[in-house]
């Protein structure tokens, strides 16, 4: 699983139940809001937010 190797730590997948707190609001995040700009057939940026307090959880952008 994943290419990531960090000494004298296991990375597992998560339990299927088991879901994020928001960093902020510390609520569960069984949904994440996210607000894109650009069309997605060339490039596209997107934020992720909590719904709860709407703080800014990350960013991811891609382009073609």
């Amino acid at each position: 699983m994943g290419i990531f190797k960090f000494a004298g730590i296991e990375i597992k997948d998560a339990p299927v139940d088991d879901v994020p707190k928001c960093p902020k609001c510390e609520k569960d995040l069984g949904e994440i809001w996210i607000k894109s700009k650009g069309s997605g057939f060339v490039s596209q940026q997107q934020i992720m937010m909590c719904p709860h307090c709407k703080s800014f959880l990350g960013f991811g952008a891609f382009s073609i």
